[in-house]
């Protein structure tokens, strides 16, 4: 096989595990109230199925992309796919709530494994402009999974049952054991070194906290007692990591990365740019079938042009510079983010998806583009760690976004209904608030991105 044709089977194989990774997380949201009915559970008990995936994959996503960088990658990634199928599969056959649980944390381990590493075998793989433009693929599929679950799940639930859900994901990564094991690049970058057991479970213990203080917001308040135990048991693992990160000599995360201004300041836009971007994604189902009354279908349709023209420009944005696809990138995201913020109840549906396109189009610029700026800040002995920070920063960027989004939402509603406006008006106004609170946060992404190009430039002179 030709080397040029290599690369790009190398890009299926581990996009194919970004995408399964994405649209497991994803689908099960749909299935929550499949799930309550059929165990007899609240919603509050049964969303766990869908957190306990998320903080263990999350969690775990740092020690995963620095082990990528001292082990055999190919056996590594293999190993993701068959765990993760492996989980899919005890999902699928779970025959109480504990059982699910347990599956879904195995299944958050193997999605760790591809997503921490996905990144780093890519961007060792592409060279130059490549690389950008098979990131941008690669962020494209990662979308459209997130985008197309829903859907997906939605008619196999109607279909069949909450339990097909897992079966594409089943599927598919019993396959792709085969293909990762034959194709993925197996040379290592380090030298194999002890494996930083502490680091690991301290950082594991203050991520899966913050993530679980977060998703406890929304129900138990900011001030709740159980918040602030766990939010200073939270502060005290931190520290702790960084005083053991910053003695032991094969460090799970190296802070020097950190050191380079363009890492530090594009991870940080990452990071910010779910909380500018989600009160779009989440809340505008609640415009479109709350405030114009329109179908579940018809929405989803409103949203495609979000995901198609997000996958149509990521494939053109590798000839810029990565600084430049991000400020423009941003710059769309919040002129669209205004847009959106002066909807009515009577503005058009072709105006409606004008606006998604603003919105795709500028994501497309964005995403991509901070990837690559990310893992060209970082040197080559340490794509692996790059990439699992990277992931890291992105993943709690979207928990992040979902609970402030929907946070803000729901505060700003409550208290307009307590002034004695009515629903519909009093929802409408709410999602326009959380807009421009979005808005706010696209202009702190700026700032961290100007930041960032900023210190490019120094180096470049110097």
């Amino acid at each position: 096989m030709r080397r040029q044709t290599m690369k790009w089977v190398i890009f299926a194989v581990t996009s194919l595990g970004n995408f399964i990774s994405m649209l497991d997380f994803s689908a099960v949201n749909i299935a929550l109230y499949k799930i309550s009915s059929a165990f007899a559970l609240p919603v509050s008990a049964v969303q766990w199925v869908m957190l306990s995936y998320q903080i263990i994959l999350t969690s775990l996503l740092i020690f995963f992309g620095r082990l990528g960088d001292m082990v055999n990658r190919r056996k590594l990634y293999t190993i993701g796919f068959l765990t993760f199928g492996s989980g899919a599969a005890l999902s699928y056959f779970s025959i109480n709530f504990i059982m699910l649980l347990t599956a879904r944390v195995i299944q958050g381990a193997g999605g760790s494994i591809l997503i921490a590493n996905s990144f780093s075998i890519v961007s060792s793989t592409f060279k130059g402009k490549q690389r950008g433009k098979a990131l941008g693929f690669m962020g494209a599929i990662t979308h459209l999974a997130g985008m197309t679950a829903p859907s997906i799940s939605g008619f196999l639930i109607g279909a069949f049952s909450w339990r097909s859900i897992f079966l594409p994901s089943c599927f598919l990564s019993f396959m792709a054991v085969f293909l990762a094991a034959k194709i993925i690049p197996a040379k290592r970058i380090l030298e194999k070194r002890p494996i930083d057991v502490w680091g690991t479970i301290l950082l594991t213990a203050s991520i899966a906290a913050v993530l679980f203080i977060i998703a406890e917001i929304p129900t138990k308040g900011l001030w709740a007692a159980q918040s602030g135990i766990i939010g200073a048991a939270t502060l005290i693992c931190l520290l702790l990591f960084v005083r053991h990160e910053n003695r032991t000599p094969a460090p799970l995360v190296s802070f020097k990365l950190f050191v380079s201004p363009v890492f530090l300041f594009s991870n940080l836009a990452l990071m910010v740019s779910y909380l500018a971007m989600y009160p779009n994604t989440i809340l505008f189902p609640f415009y479109s079938q709350g405030v114009l009354e329109n179908s579940a279908f018809l929405t989803g349709l409103l949203i495609l042009p979000f995901s198609l023209f997000y996958l149509m420009t990521a494939v053109l944005t590798g000839t810029l510079s990565p600084q430049k696809r991000m400020f423009a990138g941003m710059l769309l995201l919040g002129t669209g983010l205004f847009l959106f913020s002066r909807t009515t109840e009577t503005t058009p549906l072709f105006l409606l998806v004008l606006m998604q396109i603003v919105m795709g189009v500028g994501n497309a610029f964005f995403q991509p583009s901070v990837n690559t700026a990310i893992l060209n800040a970082a040197p080559k002995d340490s794509t692996g760690m790059a990439s699992g920070i990277l992931s890291l920063f992105r993943n709690t960027g979207i928990a992040m976004g979902s609970v402030v989004s929907v946070g803000i939402f729901e505060m700003r509603r409550h208290f307009l209904s307590a002034q004695g406006i009515e629903t519909e008006k009093a929802l409408l106004l709410s999602y326009h608030f959380a807009l421009i609170c979005g808005i706010g946060f696209a202009f702190l992404c700026l700032m961290f991105i100007i930041k960032s190009i900023r210190s490019s430039q120094k180096g470049a002179v110097s």
